[in-house]
């Protein structure tokens, strides 16, 4: 009897976990559709959907914060705002997101008090977390708690790179202090240059160079190319005196960009040696249509390359130039060696020295025409009282008649003048 019994109680039960397994999975796909319907429904993001969607789903967190969002930025209800803030975070009392849209939404209510309770719940939740402490520092900074935002800030810039330039940014644009803002920079050159770049940006010549003078003083190593941008502001603002101290600290804390220097000789990379920087005080140089220019190493005067301009119609200008800063009232002489083949025209090139300011000739080489082998060009010159930056370059006057050939320069010096 028992062994008759026994295989129909296995079908029996078999059965019964066969519907317990189905019900399972219906129950279980009744609410798998529930929940998709109220995301679909949600991302409508008016208000009658959201509700809708958390009719749908009631003990979804995320749901009741986006409605809140709506009521506070959309139908401008900061009151009704919270009530939904506040039950999102019942239901998920972590998520500072939510405390910092309750604190948003206190804040639409001139509630200083509730606005400042908030916040600091989502700091104790998030202590460490950069994007809360951007949140918060900004909330202090409305209510003018100068110290509690900054020290969010310093959180922000020692934890993530991408929030740098708004931090400076807000910081400078409130404070308008150096001093201030370097107090809560990490030793972190990247961070320092940031700083410095937005100065410069603006102009501000005086506060850029204590900012820089702090960077000097962290001795931290860094990538002098990252650095460039700081001389050539500086160039750009005319300020001559402090674009020439710049570039020789970078020079001196750098073996690479050292080698660009000779001494006695103002003309930086003047054999071409080194790679074109195309910043700073090395050589630039834009793009011309008729001119096209390499660096030549088959074809040197002494030793390295050499610069070979390429001529093919016409125009004045090379387009390789260098700035060079220069004392006033001083005497200098300017040189070059130079090679040409078969130069056909009428107005040969030549290498001037100009005011970089004032476009002002100071000095014109002679010209070179036709097949020469390596000679060297030499023009004095004194500079007057304004004179602070040259620009050196290779041009033709006039540079209206036509041009074809080739032409090499190599060993540019400017060196002041013996007396």
């Amino acid at each position: 009897m028992e062994s008759r019994l026994t295989p129909m109680w296995r079908t029996i039960a078999g059965k019964i976990l066969l519907i317990v397994c189905a019900s399972a999975a219906c129950v279980y796909g009744w609410y798998a559709v529930r929940a998709y319907h109220a995301f679909r429904v949600s991302t409508k993001q008016d208000e009658a959907s959201l509700k809708c969607a958390i009719a749908l789903e009631p003990y979804n967190a995320a749901y009741y914060d986006l409605l809140g969002r709506n009521l506070l930025f959309t139908a401008q209800e900061p009151s009704l705002a919270v009530t939904a803030f506040k039950r999102a975070i019942e239901l998920n009392p972590y998520a500072s997101a939510y405390l910092l849209d309750l604190a948003q939404a206190y804040y639409g209510m001139e509630n200083k008090q509730e606005n400042l309770a908030a916040i600091r719940k989502a700091m104790a939740v998030d202590p460490r977390t950069p994007g809360v402490a951007w949140s918060a520092g900004n909330f202090f900074l409305v209510q003018d708690d100068i110290a509690e935002a900054l020290q969010q800030f310093a959180t922000v810039l020692r934890n993530d790179p991408s929030l740098t330039a708004p931090v400076l940014s807000v910081c400078w644009r409130t404070l308008q202090d150096v001093h201030t803002i370097e107090s809560i920079l990490p030793p972190d050159p990247a961070v320092h240059l940031e700083f410095i770049k937005l100065l410069i940006s603006q102009g501000e010549t005086v506060a850029a160079h204590s900012a820089w003078s702090t960077l000097m003083q962290l001795h931290r190593e860094f990538d002098y190319h990252q650095a460039l941008f700081y001389v050539d502001g500086l160039i750009d603002l005319r300020d001559a005196a402090l674009a020439r101290e710049a570039w020789n600290q970078l020079a001196s804390a750098s073996s690479v960009l050292a080698r660009y220097r000779i001494s006695g000789n103002l003309v930086v990379n003047s054999a071409f040696a080194e790679d074109i920087l195309n910043a700073g005080f090395d050589w630039r140089y834009f793009p011309s249509t008729t001119e096209s220019v390499a660096l030549d190493p088959g074809e040197v005067h002494s030793s390295g390359r050499s610069l070979l301009i390429s001529y093919s119609g016409s125009g004045a200008d090379s387009g390789v130039y260098q700035y060079v800063p220069v004392d006033p009232d001083t005497r200098y002489t300017l040189s070059a060696w130079v090679k040409s083949d078969d130069l056909d025209t009428a107005n040969g090139p030549s290498v001037a020295a100009i005011d970089a300011f004032r476009n002002t000739v100071y000095a014109t080489t002679d010209e070179t025409i036709g097949v020469t082998p390596w000679h060297q060009l030499s023009k004095d010159f004194e500079t007057d009282s304004a004179t602070r930056m040259l620009v050196i370059r290779f041009v033709r006057n006039p540079g209206t008649t036509g041009i074809r050939g080739r032409f090499w320069v190599d060993d540019v010096n400017l060196w002041p003048a013996p007396k």
